[in-house]
C-alpha cells in the first residue's frame, strides 16, 4: 500500500502552457473564480459565474494552465474516498471543514433520504445534510468536465481541491525540514467564518496575492450571483493550489502506490493540495 500522497514530481513533470491560473469555489447562485498569474505574488481577479458551464468556457478561452476546483469530482463507490481520510487527518481541528463525499449512487437521488440510504448502503455511513447540499454543484461540474479535463495533458487541467487544506499546507503542512512529506500538526486556530479566522487566512493570501486585501475586501463584486468573503477567500487559496499543479509541486491525497484511482466514470478519486 502507498501513502496515500503523490507528488507532481511522481507524476511526471508538466510543462506551464499558460502563464494564468485559476481557483474555482461555489457560491449563492453560482460560481466565483479567482484568476491568478501562475508567478508567486502575483495579483488576483474575482470573477462571478451563473453556472460551471461559462465559468468553464472563460477558463478555456484563457487557455488557463490549471483550475483548482473546490468541489468532489470523483466520487466513492463501494468505501469512503481515501483522499478525504488523509486530507482529514491533515486538517487535524479543521477537518469538519471537510465533508465526507457522497456516492455515486447518491447524485441523482431525488431527495435527502434517498441520498442517505444509498450512502449508508455503499458507504456503511450516512450523508451530512452539508454533503447532500453539495449535490446540485457536484452534477453540474461532472456535466461539464470529461475525465480527459484532469488529466495532466490537459489545458487547462482541472483539479479537485479544498480550500482548507490549501491554507494548512500554505501554514506548513506536507512540509518537513528533510524535505520529505510529513503531516505535521496545521497550524491554523481559528474557523474561516470567525474574524480571527479571516484575519489568518487574509495574513496567509497576503504573502502570496498582491493586493489581495483590496481585491478581496474592497472591492465589492455586482451579483448574482452573492459570494461571501470566505467564498473569495476559499477561491484564492483553490488558485494558490493551482499555481503548485502548474509548477508541478503540488500533491494528489489518495494516491496508491504512485497511481491516482478513477472511479466509474472515470474521474480521480483524489484531492490536489
Amino acid at each position: 500500500m502507498g501513502s496515500g500522497l503523490l507528488t507532481e514530481a511522481e507524476n511526471g513533470n508538466r510543462e506551464v502552457e499558460s502563464k494564468q491560473v485559476a481557483g474555482v469555489d461555489g457560491a449563492a447562485g453560482g460560481w466565483v473564480m479567482a484568476v491568478t498569474g501562475a508567478k508567486e505574488g502575483s495579483p488576483v481577479e474575482f470573477s462571478l459565474w451563473d453556472s460551471f458551464a461559462e465559468l468553464w468556457a472563460e477558463a478555456r478561452l484563457r487557455s488557463l494552465a490549471a483550475v483548482g476546483i473546490d468541489m468532489p469530482i470523483g466520487l466513492p463507490g463501494a468505501s469512503v474516498r481515501t483522499a478525504d481520510v488523509v486530507a482529514r487527518r491533515l486538517l487535524g481541528p479543521r477537518r469538519s471543514s471537510l465533508f465526507w463525499s457522497p456516492p455515486a449512487a447518491a447524485l441523482d437521488a431525488d431527495d435527502y433520504d434517498e441520498a442517505n440510504r444509498a450512502s449508508r448502503e455503499h458507504l456503511d455511513m450516512g450523508l451530512s445534510k452539508q454533503a447532500y447540499n453539495l449535490l446540485p454543484k457536484i452534477r453540474e461540474v461532472r456535466s461539464v468536465l470529461v475525465p480527459a479535463d484532469v488529466s495532466d495533458r490537459a489545458t487547462p487541467r482541472a483539479a479537485e481541491v479544498h480550500p482548507e487544506l490549501s491554507f494548512a499546507v500554505m501554514a506548513g503542512a506536507l512540509r518537513s525540514s528533510d524535505g520529505k512529506n510529513s503531516m505535521p500538526s496545521v497550524p491554523l486556530t481559528h474557523p474561516k467564518r470567525h474574524q480571527a479566522g479571516v484575519a489568518e487566512r487574509l495574513a496567509l493570501l497576503g504573502a502570496c496575492f498582491k493586493g489581495i486585501t483590496e481585491s478581496a475586501v474592497l472591492r465589492p463584486l455586482a451579483g448574482p450571483p452573492h459570494p461571501g468573503l470566505d467564498d473569495l477567500l476559499d477561491a484564492a487559496a483553490a488558485a494558490w493550489t493551482a499555481r503548485r499543479i502548474a509548477a508541478g509541486h503540488a500533491v494528489h491525497l489518495g494516491a496508491s502506490d504512485g497511481l491516482a484511482p478513477v472511479d466509474k466514470a472515470g474521474y480521480p478519486l483524489t484531492i490536489v493540495a
